[in-house]
């Protein structure tokens, strides 16, 4: 079945845009297979955020959802199986469109390593990239953009692949792209190389059977209009090609705008709130709301000493609910309300009233740096032990930065265990007095 993908607007680096077969290699790509590696490629982005993971990182998601962004479709894990081992096994010359420049390196796999699994009934994948994609995903400093479900309208593979090319010439002041030979754009376009011993397609049966094709579909489903443009040799044999590129007007706002945040959906996912559900959430409460909420919920499953959420939905649904209301934002309904604190002096005219977690939090950040390093990496440990420690984390890590969240979560529940013991949530804390205890703080 057909599927609708949803918006994402995506940034790829000039370097990810052109995908040559490597010559030889008798391995081809499908349209749907470069879908998905765009997909793969937006999502990865998203999640690290600008911020270079570890090298043993991998990605993960539910199928489903980026098969709903590359509009592909059929049995998933057959899909898993076919997409991934293709993306694995095609071997690609990575060039730049930009004049003069040339191949960047030769014979650089899309991905470096690629699994399928099953949890709760559903198919996952996990997928890596090698070094030198990560480091343009990590920071595309020269991209072109282009919105995922406009290129999920493209039927054939050479339009999807003369779509991303000419995209990147959307607001270039010439209007045209680079001028090449016809065997670079026969190759750039094919999703092939020639077999070993055996000639290309001539240009002229190439542009007959795929670009002029190509270009009519851009032109009438994207938000680009093209056009072909021959250079002959003396008039006669035609010896390079480029094309002239225009952005319509009617659909900038198509291109401009992302519905919703894929990794929003997919941290969801994650949690057990499938796709529809997120997004009905997110548009009745907001994307800001929604995604603080999300993260106390991965806190609050990620501390053993509370009571478990069996419906991660309701749980969401109600803390979204009370907070839109102007409730307590960090006591969400069903769980028991925070603890009066006595910390103040027997004529004060009333008890301060903060959650457990809010003190503990507090009084982890009047540790030294070194004293609150070993809890950070006690925390680090357990969460890359999860498969959960995100790009995100990581960079709180670094930057010794504890708030509230999975990490934040994590260091907390781990402290306040040690140091107050596992009923710490519903204990009657002390305000911090880390002066007094000192050593005791480093005892992990």
């Amino acid at each position: 079945m057909q599927r609708t993908p949803q918006d994402l607007v995506t940034k790829h680096h000039h370097e990810l845009i052109v995908m040559m077969p490597a010559a030889g290699s008798g391995k081809s790509l499908s349209l749907i297979g470069r879908r998905l590696y765009r997909v793969l490629l937006s999502v990865s982005q998203v999640e690290l955020k600008g911020v270079m993971p570890l090298a043993d990182h991998t990605f993960e998601a539910p199928l489903h959802q980026l098969l709903n962004y590359s509009a592909g479709g059929g049995e998933e894990r057959t899909v898993a199986k076919k997409y991934f081992k293709e993306m694995q096994e095609f071997a690609v010359d990575w060039e730049s469109t930009a004049p003069g420049d040339g191949v960047k390196w030769v014979g650089l796999n899309m991905l470096s390593q690629a699994k399928v699994m099953m949890r709760s009934g559903q198919t996952w994948v996990s997928w890596a990239f090698p070094p030198e994609i990560m480091a343009m995903v990590v920071d595309p400093d020269r991209y072109a953009v282009w919105n995922l479900r406009v290129t999920s309208q493209l039927s054939t593979y050479c339009a999807l692949a003369l779509y991303e090319i000419c995209a990147r010439y959307r607001d270039n002041p010439s209007g045209v792209t680079s001028r090449k030979p016809c065997d670079w754009w026969i190759d750039a376009l094919s999703g092939s190389a020639p077999e070993e011993g055996k000639k290309r397609r001539e240009w002229r049966k190439f542009k007959l059977e795929k670009i002029n094709r190509a270009v009519e579909e851009i032109s009438s489903e994207t938000d680009l209009d093209i056009e072909l443009v021959e250079h002959r040799n003396g008039g006669r044999a035609v010896e390079e090609v480029q094309f002239i590129v225009r952005k319509k007007q009617r659909m900038q706002a198509l291109t401009a705008k992302v519905t919703l945040d894929p990794n929003l959906m997919l941290q969801a996912g994650r949690l057990g709130i499938v796709e529809k559900a997120a997004e009905q959430l997110i548009r009745q409460y907001g994307e800001d709301l929604f995604k603080d909420k999300l993260e106390m919920l991965a806190a609050r499953i990620q501390n053993p000493t509370l009571k478990r959420v069996d419906n991660a939905f309701a749980w969401l649904s109600g803390v979204l609910k009370n907070a839109h209301l102007g409730g307590d934002l960090e006591s969400p309904p069903n769980i028991p309300k925070q603890t009066t604190i006595h910390s103040a002096p027997a004529d004060a005219k009333a008890p301060v009233t903060r959650s457990n977690a809010t003190i503990v939090l507090a009084e982890i950040n009047q540790l030294t740096t070194e004293q609150r390093q070993q809890w950070v990496a006690l925390a680090v440990a357990e969460l890359k032990a999860a498969n959960i420690f995100s790009a995100q984390d990581k960079k709180r890590a670094e930057e010794d930065k504890i708030v509230m969240g999975v990490f934040g979560g994590k260091v907390v529940n781990l402290y306040a265990t040690k140091i107050y013991g596992p009923g710490w949530q519903s204990a009657a804390l002390l305000e911090p007095a880390v002066a007094q205890r000192g050593a005791e703080f480093i005892d992990v």
